[in-house]
């Protein structure tokens, strides 16, 4: 069946097999469900004439010779293929690893038809490393279609690469339709993946099984799973399809792919809403009745600011999650500078003053410090709060330690070091994390699991578990989209409203020829008596491999001090100097004993200086757009009009442009967020390493919304109806999640 080793199909065996397996296609189904990433319109043949730069084109050509050229860069040798088309012009073949057998082809006369991406070189257009179909028959062969789902032949020409002999038969396969483009997996020529598939779909997939309820496939008109997965891998649009289909391939806006999305989104949000019935059936001890709530309106009344509405109503949607006898479960977004903090130390102090014990935990020192600060100066001493950080000295931390072990009640504020086995709580029934996506599931359940305690339930007298309450912040405002997916089990509170007195951040581009005119503005800025910031991607120049144009943190805090402002003090922060360098930096900025402060983004969260008034980004094309209104966040903090400059090389690109339009139109960070999200995928939001859990393969945040909601909303109606899959008609579902949904289920969730 489908849980057979891929080695098993014909054409793999053990040698083809052990790489398969190295990149995580160990059975048929892992092969049957490695869908293409793309497609290719392959259905135009083109001439010389027609192709333009930077875009994929397939050209019938015909070998006019060849020759091996050395590297001098890199060593080695490059070959290159002279070629023709029909009109006699020229096209350059570039290969800087020749794959196995190919160099001998290309012989002059040889015919074939080379698929790539165009570049212009010392204006001759070549391909580097193109796609070959060889022989006359490719060039010219009207193309045979692959049969439509249904009309599948017991056997047939495998649309792939056929042996030599019989390749131009086998040559339909590659052109004059669209063609499937996969993730490369090194040592599997494309043609032999396509040879593969063909082989194990023949052969297993009527075996596929079929896992959703058939009445919700019905709903949504979408086909059987065998039919979609055939129709992916061989789709049945060739030259004599009408340019829609061709088109709807292409955005993967066909039946067949709508099908296999939506099983994706169903099964994804079945486990996350699953998780959320599961957590409100835990227990977790209240807060608020027996003073908690009194405690939060002492410690309102306390901070030096009033709360805006939007913060007080976050403060309500907390106290009303911490009276249940669940563990609250609560994402805070809000943007930059919005006041979530505030928000979060005062529901700690319900917590508090029932004797509980609370954690808060930051990404890094820097921002664990400022919590540290800001709770000391909002409170004086209304809240007893204590800081474990790296650098904590050890006679401080041995005292720390012995009064948490001890049950004082406590918010310690810290990094990851809130997480060693030292660390012990006696009470800790608040957790509260700063930027949940730099840490890893991993990080967030250790901490979980030493706030969870076995006690007796006055009730019964029965032992029970009691878990923490939850709550997450994060100045990364979240796009609906993703928020039902990576934070599907939180309850989410929204904080839009600014504290009153910010003034917007101006923001402007400033192309390479524009740069002496910004410098000018900041050096205006800092003769006021204001403090400035200069952003750069790498810190030393050795990062750049081979991205030689790239200034650097370090040359740059040289040529700024030495050149560009030499009456003025400029100091150097980045992510590789030790943890008391950094603060002792970061303390002279903030005293004013620096006037600029170059840095990579170590800067991007929390630092709260609010007599810096200018940001410069350097490569602003580099950065994602919510990263750099984390970065311009820094700035505006004060009474003064504050100002960002986002530099790019001479001529950004149309994307890039586009990019930073958005950045310089609005200030809203919800707006960017969804913006982000549309250009650049969820990777930005979730850290990549955690966008990689989202165990999707052909869904697209982004794209594929309106499936999503479909989805969610079936498993919603699902699992009101028959959480536990005990019907007959949900069996498959049961055994699916079973076989594979227990991993699944732990790795999504978030605390």
């Amino acid at each position: 069946g489908v849980e057979t080793s891929v080695q098993y199909v014909k054409g793999v065996g053990p040698r083809l097999g052990a790489i398969f397996q190295s990149r995580g296609v160990a059975t048929v189904r892992d092969l049957l469900t490695f869908f293409p990433r793309a497609y290719e319109d392959r259905t135009r043949l083109q001439t010389v004439a027609e192709i333009r730069e930077d875009t994929v084109a397939t050209i019938p050509l015909t070998v006019s010779g060849s020759r091996r050229i050395p590297l001098r860069s890199r060593g080695g040798m490059m070959l290159e293929v002279r070629c023709t088309d029909s009109e006699g012009r020229a096209l350059y073949l570039k290969y800087f690893h020749v794959p196995r057998g190919l160099e001998p082809r290309f012989q002059a006369g040889a015919r074939l038809v080379a698929t790539g991406k165009v570049k212009s070189y010392q204006s001759r257009y070549e391909i580097v490393h193109p796609e070959i179909t060889w022989g006359a028959s490719a060039a010219g062969a009207a193309p045979a279609a692959i049969p439509a789902a249904g009309q599948w032949p017991s056997r047939g020409v495998p649309p792939g690469a056929a042996p030599p002999a019989a390749e131009a038969a086998g040559a339909e396969a590659h052109v004059g339709r669209v063609v499937p483009i996969y993730t490369e997996i090194e040592g599997v020529p494309s043609r032999t993946l396509r040879k593969v598939l063909w082989e194990a779909l023949e052969k297993y997939s009527p075996q596929l099984s079929e896992d959703l309820p058939r009445r919700f496939l019905d709903a949504h008109a979408l086909p059987r799973i065998q039919d979609a997965v055939r129709d992916i891998h061989f789709p049945a649009a060739d030259a004599k399809a009408a340019p829609q289909a061709i088109e709807a391939l292409l955005q993967f806006n066909t039946s067949s792919h709508h099908r296999l999305i939506y099983e994706e989104f169903f099964k994804f949000e079945y486990l996350v809403l699953r998780n959320k019935l599961h957590r409100q059936k835990e227990a977790a001890p209240p807060i608020g009745l027996a003073g908690g709530d009194q405690a939060v309106q002492d410690l309102t009344r306390a901070l030096p600011f009033a709360l805006t509405g939007d913060q007080q109503k976050a403060v309500s949607e907390i106290l009303v999650d911490l009276r249940q006898p669940h563990p609250m479960n609560r994402l805070i977004q809000g943007d930059v500078g919005s006041g979530k903090t505030a928000v979060a130390f005062v529901t700690a102090g319900a917590a508090l003053a029932e004797g509980g014990q609370a954690a808060l935990m930051a990404p890094t020192e820097i921002l664990a410090e400022q919590h540290y600060k800001n709770a000391v100066k909002f409170f004086g001493g209304r809240l007893n709060v204590g800081m474990l950080v790296g650098k904590t000295p050890q006679a401080e931390r041995t005292k720390l330690l012995a009064r948490l072990a001890a049950g004082e009640p406590m918010l310690l504020i810290g990094t990851h070091a809130l997480l060693e086995d030292p660390v012990v709580f006696d009470n800790l029934v608040m957790i509260m994390i700063d930027e949940q996506h730099r840490f890893g599931v991993e990080q967030r359940r250790i901490l979980r699991r030493k706030g969870t305690r076995e006690v007796t339930d006055p009730a019964s007298g029965q032992k029970m578990l009691v878990h923490p309450h939850f709550l997450v912040l994060t100045a990364t405002p979240i796009p609906r989209t993703l928020a039902l997916t990576a934070y599907g089990d939180l309850a989410v509170s929204t904080i839009k409203e600014m504290p009153p007195g910010r003034t917007p951040v101006k923001t402007q581009l400033v192309a390479g020829d524009q740069r002496l005119k910004a410098y000018e503005s900041v050096r205006q800025q800092l003769r006021e008596g204001r403090q400035a910031y200069f952003i750069y991607p790498l810190v030393n120049e050795s990062e750049a491999e081979g991205f030689t144009d790239l200034r650097s943190a370090v040359l740059e805090a040289e040529r700024l001090g030495t050149e560009v402002y030499p009456e003025f003090k400029v100091g150097l922060l980045h992510g590789q100097m030790k943890p008391e360098e950094k603060a002792r930096i970061m303390d002279q900025f903030s005293r004013g004993e620096l006037h600029i402060l170059v840095s990579t983004t170590v800067i991007e969260v929390g630092v709260d200086v609010p007599n810096s008034t200018v940001i410069c980004v350097d490569h602003a094309e580099r950065f994602g757009l919510s990263q750099l209104h984390q970065l311009r966040g820094r700035v505006g903090r004060g009474k003064h009009q504050s100002y960002c400059f986002l530099f790019t090389q001479k001529r950004p690109s149309e994307i890039t442009q586009l990019r930073l339009d958005v950045l310089e139109k609005t200030t809203d960070g919800f707006e960017i967020a969804e913006a982000d999200l549309d250009l650049r995928g969820p990777g930005e939001f979730l850290g990549t390493r955690q966008a990689g859990s989202l165990p999707f393969r052909l869904a697209n945040l982004v794209r594929d919304k309106e499936w999503l909601l479909k989805a969610r909303n079936d498993a919603i109606e699902l699992l009101r109806e028959d959480p536990d899959l005990l019907q007959t008609e949900h069996q498959p579902l049961r055994d699916y999640f079973l076989r594979e949904g227990r991993l699944q289920s732990d790795r999504l969730k978030t605390s």
